[in-house]
């Protein structure tokens, strides 16, 4: 039973570690109870989320990749699920060895109708998701495809990250001493 200062004490003003603790138990939460009561949504984790990544620090970021290693897969997946696209990035670059379930709710994020590049934040993502997991990658897109749960942008968007890695191939076979 926390206290009555940490039951009331701000999120920013936590510790990583007890910021993870608060997030895990929140993200448990909605696991538990998906239908709501007095839980909170997955929007409504979205801001914590943010801030949780908000600092690039290395170490910091370090110790955040330590932490997300010793959640349970379940607990990430409602994390990215929890996250937007540009958050979802940067979990990506966090995580050490995602699975095909993390693959499959990071590939069906959509970005924002107010972005101005859609397809840039898109190859991000891909890229992201990419220089993790590329076998998981293939996986979960077959997996999506049969399923019918890619959203409208993805065909296109997906069409032409395979045909930049094509290309990326073949110009390093051409010229296998150039930097990528």
């Amino acid at each position: 039973m926390p206290t009555w200062y940490e039951r009331y004490l701000p999120f920013v003003a936590r510790s990583l570690e007890k910021q993870m603790e608060w997030l895990r138990g929140a993200l448990c939460m909605t696991l538990a109870s998906p239908a709501g009561g007095r839980t909170l949504s997955l929007d409504e984790i979205h801001p914590y989320v943010r801030l949780l990544l908000e600092d690039e620090e290395a170490e910091r970021r370090r110790q955040l990749a330590d932490l997300l290693a010793g959640l349970d897969e379940e607990i990430v997946v409602q994390l990215l699920r929890a996250a937007d696209i540009y958050d979802v990035i940067s979990i990506f670059d966090l995580i050490g060895g995602p699975t095909v379930g993390q693959v499959m709710v990071a590939l069906g994020k959509s970005p924002p109708p107010y972005e101005k590049s859609p397809q840039m934040v898109t190859d991000k993502l891909f890229h992201a998701v990419h220089q993790q997991a590329p076998t998981l990658m293939e996986e979960a897109v077959h997996l999506m495809r049969a399923g019918g749960a890619t959203p409208a942008h993805f065909e296109p968007a997906y069409g032409r990250f395979r045909e930049m890695q094509m290309d990326k191939e073949i110009l390093s076979s051409l010229f296998p001493k150039a930097k990528a």
